[in-house]
């Protein structure tokens, strides 16, 4: 079932709607300083993609979505909606060693499935070449005695210490806090379809709450990639999104690209691009679908305010300084009370 336009507030006493049946893709940018609305927004926008029956994957990294911080008027149906996943008390089922199924009915080679488990773990903790090689040397033996399925991603500590090398010992250090809470397990995949599937990741280091992140979204890549999600699709909300840009082989940068090939669409939210050195990226995050501006840091104003039209930048940096909690700048595919809307406007969330 196609999306339907997304409610995102009220402007000049209409509906302000995310058009996404023309926008050129699904990816949802929220902007702001703490306190500017953009939390409660973000819950709106998961609630009306719920009401569509869309699945949503959230990561809660800062506990932004414990039940106390969920806006009191959405809380109640928001919570109805909700699929949590507690990684810190129980580890997340992942069949992250089962090769992949292509529509025709073949499977992916075990040779491939091992390198997209190194990969992603080798660019998330910045392995070097001797350390990925043993890192490769353990997945490969752990691939081929099955001991995932039974021993979890222990079984990864347990071939690194079999190896006895440096390289092993020093990858088995990195690793450590992942195994140590045997965060991946086989079983039974943990999204729940047309649920707000919370991934609770707060309990954990900011570094290993990356790398826990980065490893399933690569391993919804991979997913996706060979066979691909329901034409519903899968709507990803990373709040904070700055901690998981981490250059172009990043998988934030890969959905960007290419998600909507395989119906992965992006929410990101965070106080300011703030990406200097990573100019191309942040280029490419305000391409996305959607972009809602809140009240920013005084710092933000006046870049916020080019970005949001050039020829007009003075005038739109009043307006963001003058902004109030809940209300916001909207640009891209918009449409106001049922008619296109082809410009930036100002709007305000209803609550």
């Amino acid at each position: 079932m196609e999306l339907k336009p997304v409610e995102l507030g009220i402007c000049r006493n209409s509906r302000l709607c995310f058009d996404t049946l023309s926008a050129s893709n699904k990816h949802m940018l929220l902007l702001g300083k703490p306190g500017s609305g953009k939390s409660v927004q973000t819950q709106k926008i998961m609630l009306e993609l719920c009401r569509q029956k869309k699945t949503v994957l959230l990561f809660d990294i800062h506990s932004v979505a414990a039940e106390e911080q969920i806006f009191p008027g959405y809380r109640a149906e928001f919570m109805q909606h909700v699929h949590e996943v507690d990684v810190y008390e129980s580890g997340i089922c992942c069949n992250l060693f089962q090769p992949a199924v292509f529509p025709d009915g073949g499977k992916e080679k075990q040779v491939d499935t091992v390198n997209a488990i190194v990969s992603v773990l080798s660019s998330a903790r910045r392995f070097g070449v001797m350390q990925q090689s043993a890192l490769r040397a353990a997945v490969t033996s752990v691939a081929e005695s099955g001991r995932y399925e039974t021993d979890g991603f222990m079984a990864v500590d347990a071939a690194l210490a079999e190896a006895g090398t440096v390289y092993s010992e020093t990858v088995k250090e990195k690793l450590y806090n992942l195994t140590a809470h045997n965060v991946f397990r086989a079983g039974q995949f943990f999204i729940s379809p047309g649920k707000i599937n919370i991934i609770r990741l707060s309990k954990f280091d900011m570094q290993s709450q990356v790398v826990i992140t980065e490893v399933l979204l690569s391993y919804l890549w991979r997913m996706a990639a060979v066979s691909g999600f329901s034409r519903d699709g899968l709507f990803i909300v990373l709040d904070e999104c700055q901690n998981f840009i981490s250059g172009e082989r990043c998988m934030v940068n890969q959905i960007l690209s290419e998600g909507r090939k395989f119906s992965l669409n992006l929410i990101l939210a965070t106080q300011g691009l703030g990406l200097k050195k990573q100019a191309a990226m942040s280029q490419k995050i305000m391409q996305s679908g959607l972009v809602l501006f809140f009240q920013p840091d005084m710092s933000q104003v006046r870049a916020q305010a080019k970005l949001i039209d050039m020829e007009s930048a003075q005038e739109w940096a009043t307006v963001l300084q003058r902004l109030k909690p809940g209300e916001f700048v909207a640009l891209g595919s918009l449409s106001l009370g049922g008619i296109t809307a082809r410009k930036p406007l100002k709007a305000s969330n209803r609550l």
